[in-house]
């Protein structure tokens, strides 16, 4: 999960990326409207964490962001396995 710049579902495998190639694909998953909107607020608090002038410095966090944003982002990824079922298998990999 999580692109800088854009897209948070990308695929982790082969079978995954020879049915959906390469690149974010949450666009093309039957996701809830409400759920694609949580995913755009986790993708842009996401983009916050990166120092976008120095991108080799530390993150711009402190440890309880982190810490605030890895269970957001936990939350909505038990959310989207729910929704897409047990056909695909959802891992969120913390910053």
């Amino acid at each position: 999960m999580f692109e800088w710049g854009g897209g948070c579902l990308w695929c982790g495998d082969d079978a995954t990326r020879s049915r959906f190639d390469v690149g974010p694909i949450e666009s093309r998953l039957p996701l809830a409207a409400d759920t694609r909107r949580r995913l755009d607020e986790l993708t842009r608090w996401h983009d916050q964490s990166l120092d976008w002038a120095d991108p080799r410095d530390p993150s711009t966090w402190s440890a309880d962001e982190c810490t605030r944003f890895d269970q957001a982002a936990e939350e909505l990824r038990a959310v989207v396995q729910a929704e897409l079922g047990a056909e695909f298998d959802v891992v969120y990999e913390p910053l």
